[in-house]
């Protein structure tokens, strides 16, 4: 087994379960499950439907999973629905294989999504050691998805054709079957995460990705490589990308599309459930980052390679070419320490360019964004503020009037670019 395979499978225990299928694997697809009663046929009838288009082995792994402070109920709920999902094992098996690891008494410190997509994770991360393929495909979905026909094909051209650790995949969240004031909070949360991705990418940023747990794949060295998954209960999957996308040769699938439910929910203190929630409770517009507070931070971007090797001197000289707000922030922060370490530890520019976005990253974006929304800006309406970035870069804004053309167009933009 290779080494690093080995270091991380003594470090990361396997929970036992007994794997149904003696076929090398090309693809494991990892889904927490929590009270999914509800979503978990439409669930397997999609990925059916996407395993039937292609030729290859399929895993499917459910990690049914709750905490050792569970109510009864809870607990009773769900070692019926592992019982109901192991007999569904049989039903698929002409199409991929099911395997269901019971979590359940998960320490509830940490029990959660997070730990529940960390535990499917590291199984896969194990079975494809043992089958030596360590480029072998690991996807993250989530019960309360549905997938295009063509998902389990795309991507496995994406990973085969172009050699990657990982990519995003493409996703439109649910708006049939929920009420208009549903559907405009989730059209206006969605319009927030785009118009962060596009904006975000504009100021130069080179890891603006998409972090959505239902939405992303990646190899099982890539996994390894980045520390594995953590055991978070929300925003797990933010801080496991923001490990494997700066490893690099990570990309966007657009060929394809997964579809989240728009459900309210509070079974996590942050993401698309609670968002929804508070927005439709609020009976506002949802407040997106001010575009001024990219606009400076591409001030910054712009003069990164200025900041290579500079002494005390031209380091102040440099900040005052900066708005007031970064500068504050900057001045507020470790960064100059930082920016001192990586100019020690890089003797090429190339390297330094490199390791400016290491320190730079996107965990320090949002403590810069939170830092001058916080002093300086006023958030504003995810409307108008996507208005106002298209108007900045020229583009034609006269036919999107409403909130739904605009999401379609920052929709249409990516699946583009």
């Amino acid at each position: 087994m290779n080494k690093i395979f080995t270091k991380y499978l003594a470090k990361h225990p396997v929970l036992k379960t007994e794997t149904s299928s003696a076929s090398v694997i090309a693809i494991r697809t990892i889904i927490p499950i929590y009270l999914e009663e509800d979503y978990i046929d439409g669930l397997l009838s999609s990925l059916s439907k996407a395993a039937h288009k292609c030729n290859m082995s399929i895993e499917i792994v459910l990690v049914v999973n709750y905490s050792e402070l569970a109510p009864e109920e809870i607990q009773h709920r769900q070692q019926l629905l592992s019982k109901r999902l192991l007999d569904q094992k049989e039903v698929f098996n002409d199409v991929f294989t099911i395997t269901v690891i019971n979590a359940f008494d998960l320490k509830a410190k940490h029990a959660g999504a997070g730990w529940a997509r960390k535990i499917g994770m590291d199984y896969a991360v194990s079975e494809y050691a043992k089958e030596e393929n360590y480029k072998g495909v690991i996807v993250s979905l989530d019960a309360d998805c549905e997938v295009e026909d063509n998902y389990f094909i795309e991507i496995w051209k994406k990973f085969n054709s172009e050699k990657i650790n990982g990519c995003t995949i493409c996703f439109e969240h649910q708006t049939a079957d929920v009420s208009e004031e549903q559907m405009e909070a989730i059209i206006q949360y969605e319009l927030h995460l785009r118009y962060y991705l596009q904006v975000l990418r504009w100021t130069g940023h080179p890891y603006a990705y998409h972090t959505v747990g239902s939405c992303f794949a990646v190899t099982a060295e890539a996994c390894v490589r980045a520390g594995g998954m953590p055991r978070k209960q929300a925003g797990e999957d933010f801080y496991f990308l923001q490990k494997v996308i700066p490893l690099g040769s990570f990309s966007e699938l657009n060929t394809t599309c997964v579809y989240p439910a728009s459900r309210i929910s509070d079974r996590v203190p942050f993401g698309t459930g609670p968002t929804i929630a508070s927005i439709m409770e609020s009976n506002d517009d949802y407040l997106t980052y001010n575009l001024q507070a990219f606009i400076d931070l591409k001030e910054l971007f712009d003069l990164k390679e200025e900041f290579f090797k500079v002494d005390d001197e031209k380091y102040a000289d440099l900040l005052l070419k900066l708005s007031g707000r970064i500068r504050s922030y900057l001045m507020n922060s470790d960064f100059e320490n930082e920016l001192a370490n990586i100019n020690n530890n890089c003797s090429s520019l190339e390297s330094y360019k490199k390791r400016f976005f290491e320190v730079f990253d996107a965990f320090k974006v949002v403590k810069y964004l939170n830092y001058v929304h916080f002093h300086f800006l006023e958030k504003n309406a995810v409307f108008d503020a996507s208005m106002d970035f298209l108007e900045m870069l020229n583009i034609d804004t006269g036919e999107l009037i409403e909130t739904a053309d605009l999401l379609e167009y920052f929709q249409n933009w990516e699946k583009e670019s």
